[in-house]
């Protein structure tokens, strides 16, 4: 993660270093510098406290979010989806936190 405002360009100092990191973690796993087209780039969507939004929108009762993840996406894509599933169907939740809760600053 880069705090960069706006800008989408693709640093490879920074993929180098992750690259260059993988092997001090998984010792037989040989990963070389992906081509930059396939180089992952973007905004990250961050909350103030940091947690996701997942949930209603309280006023709204046709919208939905699972935003905020910053960092987190891929690892907290399969509780998001579970929770989301739950919601979306009107079942008890897995987890119910109000600190996930997406109108938590309205």
């Amino acid at each position: 993660m880069e705090i960069a405002g706006l800008h989408q360009g693709i640093n490879l100092r920074r993929v180098r270093g992750i690259v260059k990191a993988i092997p001090q973690y998984y010792r037989d796993y040989r990963v070389d510098l992906p081509p930059r087209e396939n180089i992952w780039t973007g905004l990250r969507p961050c909350s103030p406290d940091g947690l996701p939004y997942i949930g209603r929108i309280g006023k709204f009762s046709n919208l939905s979010v699972a935003t905020g993840h910053a960092m987190m996406g891929l690892s907290l894509a399969p509780i998001t989806g579970k929770l989301m599933s739950e919601i979306l169907t009107g079942k008890n939740l897995t987890l119910d936190s109000p600190l996930l809760r997406a109108g938590r600053y309205l």
